[in-house]
């Protein structure tokens, strides 16, 4: 018969322990007749100890063979294809540095890596100087039902497809496009905005500003409030006491969000490839170029110098992290009196908001033009591209490819990453926190990399190749965000009710169900939420590894704005608006069940 898996407190499961011994044989004290010296005890706490190691072990290793097999592997292959040498008509020459040599003699390439490194820069700033701002006016918001509404828009880009982002940006910045348009009707010439820089540095900074706007809410939320109101009593400006006190305590988390931010824009692209034209090289086109080239070895050379570079950097934002580590030791000494939201922050975030939505409005309103080009303000309203989007070939099945790759990539690695969460979380050895570190390491490495390693792999392997390798894939570069929400939201659970439920009596499995999963259940729907959003919208790794005749929703998508610019990509973005809304319907009411639990989801992604 089965134990009750409800928990009690420990006080309670100690009376029931002493009440369930009465009547029993107590051993006798040391030094009597009856009593003697041995080494049972000590066994059995090495026992006890090694059986703790294990089941961290058992709980980890999923998580490990993946990242040991398909990450780390594919960083092994990708290293020995760039040793070779490719010679048409012959055999290619291996164990070479000469593919290396010629990336380090190209004048194009080396200013492929500049131009990364300086948009990435750019992007990166810009980023910040929007995100300190608004996060600041938003943390001042009494309301926390309308701070909520304001992070929502904030991560709006995030819940929709980064092809319908790309294309809306398109749309405003073309030379027939809204702001060229405007520019025409006060009397000043057109600017080449569209397949420029500019246009990049625009659509990432709108695309990653979300990664910046949390971290920095969170340092605000354990920001000190009586700080503030000591600067003020003491005479300073609100300027003085934000560069003296606010700005250097947030300082961690801009530095965090900023390392994000710029690795993910080295790293991009999508975004360049279809606003940059061919016009804007960045390392990321490059090695697309090259794999469809056929120019192997090159394109992992060129994968290992992003990857190279975003190790340099991210090195960088540590060492300045780890100097400024003292702001987020601080405390918070009493409740601190938020006094609302002031004009000019409104009216910030007004123009925030704008910048924000505007591509996902401009691409609903096109989708109704009566023109098949990018015209604004349109000419005339009409339904013929959704009618259109109906007869599209391949279309159905890219849809249904997407959510069959995102549905299981998300079941797989909720399972992965919560094993492996509860072992870096319950047990303690050298082993798994080096494996808990190595678990975040997808986060580091360019996806373009990660792609193409992966096809190599799979690809000289023969194995899980098409739709099967791509969700594992999958399942690898999300298994970082998992793992990361879910050792938070574990951090925060009270251990001793798991303890008090196996002492009356339950299972490992039940103890965990009635007590741990109950606890971080809103983080894990918050995790499937997010994992199932990155895997359908994937398209940087996924172009690499898809088979023959097989394409994704995102890739199709982007396949569709290489060759055409009519307003059907429109129609399709529009559903997909109107499907992201739903799902962040679902995910407003976990975050309004979570404050009123006194823990949000959103707390736990952002932490």
């Amino acid at each position: 018969m089965s134990h009750p898996t409800k928990s009690r407190p420990p006080e309670m499961a100690a009376q029931h322990l002493d009440s369930s011994s009465k009547g029993l044989p107590k051993s006798p004290p040391p030094g009597t007749a009856g009593h003697t010296r041995n080494s049972t005890p000590a066994r059995s706490w090495v026992g006890m100890i090694s059986g703790k190691r294990t089941a961290g072990y058992l709980l980890a290793a999923p998580s490990l063979f993946l990242l040991l097999t398909l990450f780390l592997g594919s960083l092994v292959i990708m290293f020995s294809q760039s040793l070779r040498v490719v010679t048409f008509g012959e055999n290619d020459i291996v164990g070479s540095w000469d593919t290396w040599g010629a990336f380090l003699a190209s004048d194009y390439r080396l200013k492929a890596i500049g131009e990364t490194l300086l948009i990435s820069a750019i992007v990166t700033v810009t980023a910040s100087i929007i995100a300190v701002p608004t996060a600041c006016a938003l943390h001042k918001v009494k309301s926390n039902i309308w701070r909520y509404v304001g992070l929502f828009v904030v991560f709006a880009p995030l819940m929709t497809s980064v092809i319908a982002r790309t294309y809306g940006w398109s749309l405003i910045l073309d030379d027939h496009g809204i702001v060229n348009s405007t520019l025409n009707a006060i009397g000043i010439p057109p600017a080449p905005l569209l397949y420029a820089r500019p246009s990049v540095i625009i659509a990432l900074v709108h695309i990653f500003l979300p990664f910046l706007v949390f971290p920095i809410m969170t340092s605000l939320s354990q920001f000190d409030g009586a700080l503030r109101e000591a600067a003020g009593d003491l005479g300073a400006s609100r300027w003085t006491t934000f560069r003296r006190i606010v700005l250097p305590l947030i300082t961690p988390g801009v530095l965090g969000g900023a390392q994000i931010v710029f690795a993910l824009s080295m790293s991009s692209f999508a975004t360049p490839s279809l606003l940059g034209g061919g016009r804007v090289s960045v390392l990321g086109t490059m090695v697309y170029s090259d794999v469809n080239n056929a120019q192997l070895p090159m394109a992992s050379v060129t994968s290992f110098v992003m990857l190279f570079l975003a190790l340099i950097v991210l090195a960088l934002f540590s060492m300045a992290q780890r100097k400024l580590q003292f702001g987020s030791q601080l405390g918070v000494t009493g409740a601190t009196t938020v006094k609302g939201v002031g004009v000019g922050a409104v009216i910030w975030l007004g123009c925030v908001f704008t910048f924000v939505l505007a591509p996902l409005v401009i691409i609903v309103v096109s989708s109704f033009s009566s023109a098949s080009y990018g015209a604004w303000p349109i000419p005339g309203w009409s339904t013929k591209w959704y009618s259109n989007l109906l007869t599209q070939e391949r279309l159905g099945e890219a849809v249904y490819a997407s959510i069959y790759i995102a549905v299981w990539a998300t079941i797989i690695v909720l399972i992965v990453g919560t094993a492996a969460s509860m072992a870096f979380h319950r047990y303690s050895s050298r082993f798994l926190r080096g494996t808990e570190t190595f678990s975040l390491a997808p986060m580091v490495v360019p996806k373009v990399a990660i792609g193409l390693g992966a096809f190599l792999l799979l690809h000289s392997l023969r194995v899980f190749e098409g739709v099967t390798g791509i969700i594992l894939m999958h399942v690898v570069i999300t298994l970082p965000f998992v793992v990361i929400v879910l050792t938070s939201a574990l951090s925060r659970t009270d251990g001793t009710l798991n303890e008090a439920a196996r002492d009356l009596g339950a299972g490992p499995w039940s103890a965990f169900r009635a007590s741990t999963l109950f606890a971080i259940k809103p983080s894990i729907i918050a995790s499937a939420l997010f994992v199932f959003i990155i895997s359908f919208d994937e398209v940087d790794m996924t172009v690499f590894l898809l088979a023959p005749g097989e394409q994704t929703l995102p890739v199709w998508m982007f396949t569709y704005m290489q060759k055409y610019q009519d307003p059907t990509l429109a129609a399709l973005a529009t559903v997909l608006i109107l499907i992201s809304l739903a799902i962040a319907a679902v995910a407003a009411l976990l975050i309004l069940k979570g404050s009123k639990n006194g823990t949000s989801a959103v707390g736990h992604i952002i932490d």
